[in-house]
């Protein structure tokens, strides 16, 4: 949350009691947390146009008249700030009686107060805080995001222009942050800074802002609310903003970066950073949603591959042409559409069921497949779910016959489900901007290992795919610890994967620099799916004759995003949760 936050905590604490003998009556103490709820998400997707453009499609339903005109800045006095909104609304969070909340409140409340305490907790940290970044960095993600903006109306198009105009002093703020960074001692290691070098040079050379020119002109043909002399004029506009602002941008942002490379350090692990091992420890924590230590994730995932490695060589011992036999069901579905397809029928033998969403598969632009991840799903905004979009990235260097797991991973049951499912059971607007790596990636991953059930392919086979995929979930996540918590070269990461496998040095190094270019991007997949499977375990245990499949992915999804500590603790009342949409206040104590 954003400095602004401080404002709007002194304007809504006004509206209600503290927790004591005289507090208002139970409806009241209701009415006043949503409305602090609803505040406080409509003040913070209102930071800048492309938030709030891709969380609402329509701003003045929600109570927002006044729109942002383009980005925010991004810069170390902003971050600072932030930390006093955090703590206020933390403060103004807890003047409210949990107990007097529906149980929906109650549960919006525990998921906001624990976001706050890792944001506070996160202020130690911010001489780490980063917005640009080789995959999922804003430079990467920003043509994508352009290019998929809507122009619904002419405000749409004028908060378009306005994120076009202000992009050169949002990427300079960035800027400024690094050269601060190098002052800190935190700045990007030299093969992390050259990776983005490289990505703003191909975003230039290949002329990657031609993208932008050509998505605007082909929907600005659909734009019944101009003129054709407004389009035309449009269109010249889009153009010399394109050439002004766009390219500059990225442009200033390449030079600046460029001077800056002389002054990165050579080792990328946080470990060799001062305060980096403390740093990453909270940057697992809050990543993954887990409590549970760095420590005890290596000696769980050290297990699980142990037993993922054994059971693929018990299978190899069995029949060895069951490794080829495998994949065969990559070849019975021969396009994206045919596959999601297949996928959404046969889920609802085991997850709930879900309105029909409508999506549309797109193939990332060939300027931009070099640095792109090898499929996206573009989370739809909340009051516009049906329309979903899942990029594929046609790159030589990603295998084809993954499409079907991918798939699942995007789709269903995955990302496009899990969102879409949400939306549909109307939990709070909060919720649906409150950060849970851990749960969202960990709950796609379990989706994609739990779809090769449907390849059709035999139980044998399923087993194969499932166990070679944790096997490498376990071997990913192992090496980002062992770089960033242990240390490790690459020439030791290169001798931990060669003893599991045999990779090849080019492929060790491609591993090697996928962990120190994002710091615990692959243990959102790793640790998220692991307590997924945790939890399945302690429901059977729990739920005793009542566990079915389908009541626990229920219950997940019920639940929504939250960190595992919150799952593991309402699991135990999951009957009391389920459907839970009363509006009777019940003190609730997972």
């Amino acid at each position: 949350m954003k400095a602004k936050l401080l404002a709007l905590v002194l304007t809504t604490s006004l509206l209600f009691n503290a927790c004591h003998p005289t507090h208002v009556s139970e409806p009241e103490d209701n009415q006043a947390f949503q409305i602090f709820a609803e505040t406080l998400f409509r003040s913070e997707i209102s930071d800048d146009s492309l938030s709030l453009h891709y969380t609402l499609k329509h701003p003045q339903k929600a109570g927002i008249t006044t729109l942002p005109r383009g980005f925010s800045s991004f810069s170390h006095e902003d971050l600072t700030q932030a930390g006093y909104s955090y703590e206020n609304t933390l403060a103004t969070l807890q003047q409210f009686c949990r107990d007097s909340l529906t149980k929906e409140n109650q549960i919006l409340y525990d998921v906001l107060e624990e976001t706050l305490r890792f944001r506070i907790q996160g202020q130690k940290f911010v001489s780490f805080s980063e917005a640009l970044g080789p995959t999922t960095g804003i430079q990467a993600q920003l043509p994508v995001l352009l290019a998929e903006f809507r122009l619904d109306s002419k405000q749409d198009v004028e908060q378009y222009f306005f994120l076009l105009r202000t992009l050169p002093d949002y990427f300079d703020s960035l800027l400024a942050l690094e050269k601060k960074k190098c002052e800190w001692g935190t700045l990007f290691c030299r093969s992390t800074l050259e990776h983005i070098i490289s990505q703003c040079e191909t975003f230039q050379k290949e002329k990657g802002s031609n993208i932008l020119r050509k998505t605007f002109n082909n929907k600005l043909k659909y734009c019944s609310f101009f003129t054709d002399e407004e389009k035309t004029k449009a269109c010249r506009q889009l153009d010399r903003y394109v050439t002004d602002y766009v390219d500059t941008a990225y442009q200033s942002l390449l030079s600046g970066l460029k001077q800056l490379l002389p002054l990165a350090k050579e080792n990328g692990s946080l470990s060799s950073y001062e305060n980096g091992t403390a740093y990453y420890e909270y940057l697992v924590s809050q990543t993954t949603g887990s409590s549970f230590s760095i420590a005890e994730w290596e000696t769980n995932m050290k297990r699980k591959l142990k037993s993922a490695e054994e059971t693929l060589l018990s299978y190899a011992a069995k029949d060895p042409n069951l490794f080829s036999s495998c994949q065969s069901y990559t070849t019975k579905y021969r396009s994206p559409n045919q596959i999601l397809a297949h996928l959404e029928r046969k889920i609802q033998e085991d997850f709930p069921l879900l309105s029909r969403a409508s999506f549309e598969v797109k193939y990332v632009d060939e300027a931009l497949e070099d640095y792109l991840s090898p499929a996206f799903y573009l989370t739809p905004p909340v009051d516009d779910s049906k329309n979903n979009i899942i990029y594929i990235n046609p790159s030589e260097k990603y295998d084809p016959s993954s499409l079907f797991n991918t798939l699942a991973h995007e789709g269903y049951p995955g990302h496009l489900y899990q969102t879409c499912y949400m939306y549909e059971k109307n939990l709070p607007n909060l919720r649906s901007i409150l950060n849970f790596g851990g749960y969202t990636e960990g709950w796609a991953t379990y989706a994609e290992i739990y779809s090769y059930k449907y390849t059709g392919v035999t139980k044998d086979e399923v087993g194969i795919l499932r166990n070679n995929m944790i096997a490498s979930l376990c071997l990913y996540g192992l090496c980002d610890i062992g770089v960033h918590y242990r240390g490790w070269n690459l020439e030791k990461l290169e001798n931990f994967l060669q003893k599991h496998g045999g990779y090849s040095s080019d492929a060790a190094a491609t591993v090697y620099h996928a962990v120190v270019d994002e710091p615990a991007s692959y243990l959102k997949y790793t640790v998220g799916y692991l307590e997924f499977s945790r939890l399945k375990e302690l429901a059977k245990k729990t739920w005793g004759p009542e566990y079915s499949e389908k009541n626990f992915h229920c219950f997940v999804l019920d639940m929504g995003p939250m960190s595992f500590s919150l799952l593991e603790k309402y699991l135990h009342h999951w009957k009391d949760l389920m459907g839970t949409k009363s509006k009777q206040s019940v003190a609730f104590h997972p």
